[in-house]
């Protein structure tokens, strides 16, 4: 087949062009890659990141001119729009379900669907403003979590315990996160998991439940383990109360990330999405299981019936972890150098080891999950084992910084250089 596909995630990719198909990608600047011209695609093509969709599908008919498409494929959310409206002016299947976007994207539509269906949730109000920020607060309750009603990668999200914590919410918001509208929910309280899972027509098979390690403050995700360890009753629990979630929102044909807290009145979402996890969850769900949920899902943006793919049931015969290393400092510190990689890397237990921040990075508070400086994803005989290892191997990591003067200080200034390590 000739795949067009829009956007990254470019492990689908290569399992696609693995699997014999011809690919063309289509990617916003923002997130192409000088590695992309050296990639398993017969073109590719680059739009400004403020490119409208006009000009996305004109570029798209154009190609499909040339050499006609038989499958759009798209694998990350802010694409999907996009290649929706590609599919329908080309005349090109997808398997992607803008609606069902739109449904989960909106939180605090999610929660109303949700509730209509009388699926358990939490206490929750949508604002605008604050004004009405302040008036959700005060009936949902404190605690609290405040965040924007379509944000992403925990970016704007913080929990409020007091009145005083105001001020700071609105300052993470921001003016265009308060006026798009800010979802105020309830706190709920116990450990974390998401559940992955991939829906085959409407019948969800569910991979691997992923216990989730978040800062207790900022909400950024420090690390993640599969499987979770739980005992049969939660597991059971979870997965029949995600497998209601996907049902009552309409998933179908398509992976799912659920993240949701087990209460002691039972599991409770947070939120979900059509989109498979990020944060390296998919290399721990196959670490753990062996199965290559990047290749199904591949598979399936083209259109196979992944029936007859997928064991029943997914089973883990080891633990896998992934654990971020998230030094915390002012800007005016420059990365110089982190040590002790390869030494890390070398380690029996150590699958993969990834600089996330470059030597001449700032360093900076770590308020979303960009902000994060290296993870390592490790193995274990037990899940326990694999999450001590990956710990380990993030505390043996030394990341070196500099000091650099504030842009506006005078050029005469010569600070001594001073070196330490996170």
């Amino acid at each position: 087949m000739r795949v067009l596909v829009v956007g990254t995630n470019r492990m689908c990719h290569d399992r696609l062009h693995a699997q014999g198909h011809e690919l063309v990608l289509l990617v916003p600047r923002g997130r192409a890659r000088p590695q992309d011209a050296a990639g398993p695609y017969r073109h590719v093509v680059i739009l400004d990141d403020e490119a409208d969709i006009g000009l996305w599908t004109g570029v798209a008919q154009v190609l499909h001119a040339a050499a006609p498409f038989d499958a759009v494929a798209a694998f990350n959310e802010h694409t999907y729009r996009v290649v929706r409206a590609v599919s329908d002016r080309l005349g090109v299947p997808t398997v992607v379900d803008v609606e069902l976007f739109e449904r989960v994207l909106d939180k605090s539509r999610t929660r109303e669907i949700l509730d209509k269906h009388g699926v358990p949730g939490c206490r929750h109000r949508l604002a605008h403003g604050r004004d009405s920020l302040l008036a959700a607060i005060r009936t949902v309750g404190l605690p609290c979590i405040v965040k924007p009603v379509d944000g992403e990668a925990s970016a704007g999200v913080t929990r409020m315990d007091s009145p005083a914590d105001v001020e700071a919410a609105l300052l993470r918001l921001g003016e265009p996160g308060l006026g798009r509208g800010v979802m105020v929910e309830e706190f709920l309280v116990g450990p974390e998991f998401s559940v992955e899972a991939v829906s085959v027509g409407t019948r969800h098979h569910v991979l691997a439940i992923t216990r989730k390690f978040r800062d207790d403050r900022t909400f950024v995700e420090r690390g993640h383990l599969v499987p979770a360890p739980l005992n049969a009753a939660d597991r059971e629990a979870i997965t029949r109360y995600v497998e209601r979630v996907l049902d009552v929102l309409g998933f179908h044909d398509c992976p799912s990330h659920t993240e949701i807290v087990l209460t002691d009145r039972g599991p409770r979402i947070i939120e979900t999405h059509n989109r498979i996890g990020g944060d390296g969850i998919m290399d721990l769900v196959e670490l753990a299981t062996g199965v290559d949920v990047h290749d199904l899902v591949a598979r399936q943006s083209i259109g196979e019936d992944l029936s007859a793919l997928l064991p029943e049931p997914v089973t883990a015969h080891r633990g896998a972890a992934v654990w971020y290393a998230d030094p915390s400092g002012p800007p005016t510190n420059i990365l110089v150098e982190v040590q002790e990689v390869e030494r890390v890397r070398r380690l029996p237990s150590v699958h993969r080891v990834d600089l996330l921040k470059q030597p001449g990075s700032p360093q900076t508070a770590v308020l979303q999950s960009g902000d994060r400086s290296a993870r390592v994803l490790a193995t274990g005989d037990t899940p326990a084992a694999a999450l001590r290892h990956a710990q380990e191997a993030v505390r043996a990591l030394r990341f070196v910084y500099s000091w650099s003067p504030p842009a506006t200080d005078a050029p005469s200034a010569s600070p001594a250089t001073d070196h330490g390590t996170v």
